[in-house]
């Protein structure tokens, strides 16, 4: 090779690291560093006003051994998601068989459920919150029927499960997409030859649309459970954690804290959830992997 293609060589590959060197910049600014930062402030007792005393593990400790608010926001997440996860995947794949099945308006129908999808969970909330008010719709229904009205945000036994309402309602949507889309990947002739089998219609359901899915199943469940994991926004309109921690979650305690300028504290509690929804993250990988989704 000679000088002149050396030299041309050597720009393009100037070229290429001048290319990635402003977004890894940034990566490192707002990224990398932050995170090295803020696993250093865990390890101390700090208000982000004196300065910060080095307190090794005791925030750690302080966690697993004597924080009963973590205990029931760290149950109250596991509760969130599992039925967050189940319910919104349930409805939304029924929804997208039924829309699949349908000749007229499908558009539409997509449409109508996907709306509250790219809806900001703020005002999805803030909607849901005047719904279940003392005196809103839904309470203002059960009194047409005569029956008494239910503090669906006050009551601690209801409240979440009124949160979580709310969370697959917003959800759904984004669910019923992926199987619809996925829908079209399932061959025709497996539903011709389940007819001539004499199959009904559920149980062409059961034998040949569920085990075509079962990979958006998979993809759905472990989407899912982290964005259930890290619910804060309808938890923060809605119910502040309340009432008497019944809707307290890990996030929402990790903000309280945060709020207090425990700042150190509030480190070690996101580097804790971080762990969980690692280990979260790996054992259902691990469990799809094993049957083969």
């Amino acid at each position: 090779m000679n000088k002149q293609g050396v030299l041309k060589r050597a720009r393009k590959g100037i070229a290429g690291y001048l290319f990635i060197l402003f977004p890894l910049a940034l990566l490192l600014t707002f990224n990398i560093i932050p995170m090295l930062f803020g696993f250093g402030m865990s390890f101390t007792e700090w208000n982000g006003i004196q300065p910060a005393k080095f307190i090794g593990l005791d925030n750690y400790k302080k966690i697993f051994t004597n924080d009963s608010v973590f205990n029931t926001a760290f149950l109250n997440t596991i509760k969130f998601s599992i039925t967050s996860v189940v319910g919104g995947i349930t409805i939304a794949f029924i929804l997208a068989i039924l829309i699949d099945r349908i000749t007229r308006f499908q558009a539409f129908f997509r449409v109508s459920y996907f709306l509250p999808v790219v809806t900001p969970m703020v005002v999805v909330a803030l909607i849901w919150t005047l719904i279940y008010q003392d005196k809103g719709l839904l309470n203002y229904i059960l009194s047409i029927v005569g029956l008494d009205s239910v503090g669906w945000l006050t009551d601690r036994k209801i409240a979440m499960y009124s949160v979580v309402v709310t969370s697959i309602w917003q959800g759904m949507g984004f669910s019923m997409i992926i199987f619809l889309a996925a829908l079209q990947g399932i061959p025709n002739h497996l539903y011709e030859a389940a007819k001539m089998d004499g199959a009904n219609f559920f149980q062409q359901v059961r034998h040949v649309t569920i085990p075509g899915l079962k990979n958006t199943f998979a993809f759905l469940a472990v989407y899912g459970t982290i964005g259930g994991f890290q619910v804060f926004d309808q938890i923060y309109v809605m119910t502040g954690g309340g009432p008497v921690n019944s809707t307290q979650t890990i996030v929402y305690w990790i903000y309280s804290n945060f709020k207090q300028l425990n700042l150190g504290y509030s480190s070690a509690l996101s580097y804790v959830f971080f762990m969980i929804l690692l280990i979260i993250s790996i054992i259902q990988l691990k469990i799809f992997q094993k049957n083969n989704y």
